[in-house]
């Protein structure tokens, strides 16, 4: 009876840990996703962007001469009728990292690729808004950048507090638990917010940031296992 106890023990354990895992991997490496669903009115909002804030009078003759023969247009149907950027926490902090060591960041590292002389355009100007931002609120952003560089180790750290916890059998793993998982979640949760916002009023009103199922499924299941491992305790002493 011990011995079936104590294997039963084990299993339950086992599996309480490695949701405890698989809830720091979805939420480390599911994606924030950058959409956009009408590719060609965006492509016209950031032509007529870029035409309002140059200065170069030659630039505006030339986009009015495309407009009028019809030119335009059949450049923008060569753009890809969707657009998509998908970025992880992980993702994140790597371009923490670019930021810091290079004051800006570039159509390279958010992985843009461009097959026609527009969609180029679009990319630089894209990267030219963010930028611009990042620049506007620097000193702001330099300390949000330090903050999120060592939040993703203290998240990391408690992901492995609780699993090291639950292996001695404490209940006080649920604490560690759920701060991770709830940390990292709102981290997410935050940037997708604050990039939709700056974006749609910067670049196309059209542009929609969004978090995946899977980081959904990840807090689930980090706050489904913080709540039901102190019931579960509970009831192996009870077993007991």
């Amino acid at each position: 009876m011990r011995k079936i106890y104590l294997h039963k023990r084990f299993d339950s354990f086992l599996i309480m840990v490695a949701c405890t895992a698989l809830s720091f991997f979805l939420l480390l490496t599911s994606n924030v996703s950058l959409k956009i669903n009408d590719t060609q009115a965006m492509g016209k909002e950031v032509i007529n962007r870029v035409v309002q804030e140059s200065d170069n009078s030659n630039l505006k003759i030339g986009v009015k001469l495309l407009e009028d023969t019809g030119l335009e247009q059949t450049l923008l149907e060569q753009l890809p009728k969707k657009y998509k950027i998908e970025m992880s926490y992980a993702d994140l902090y790597r371009l923490c990292e670019k930021y810091n060591e290079k004051g800006e960041l570039s159509t390279k590292d958010l992985g843009l690729t461009s097959k026609t002389k527009l969609e180029e355009i679009i990319n630089d100007y894209l990267i030219k808004q963010i930028n611009n931002k990042l620049d506007e609120k620097s000193e702001e952003i330099s300390h949000v950048i330090t903050i999120y560089e060592y939040s993703i180790f203290g998240i990391g750290l408690l992901f492995l507090l609780a699993a090291i916890l639950i292996i001695f059998g404490r209940a006080l793993a649920s604490i560690p638990l759920a701060i991770a998982a709830l940390g990292s979640f709102a981290a997410l949760w935050i940037f997708s917010n604050e990039a939709m916002t700056s974006l749609q009023s910067r670049v196309y009103s059209g542009i929609l940031v969004t978090l995946s199922s899977n980081i959904w499924l990840g807090l689930i299941i980090g706050l489904g296992t913080a709540i039901v491992w102190p019931f579960l305790i509970k009831i192996m002493k009870r077993i007991k």
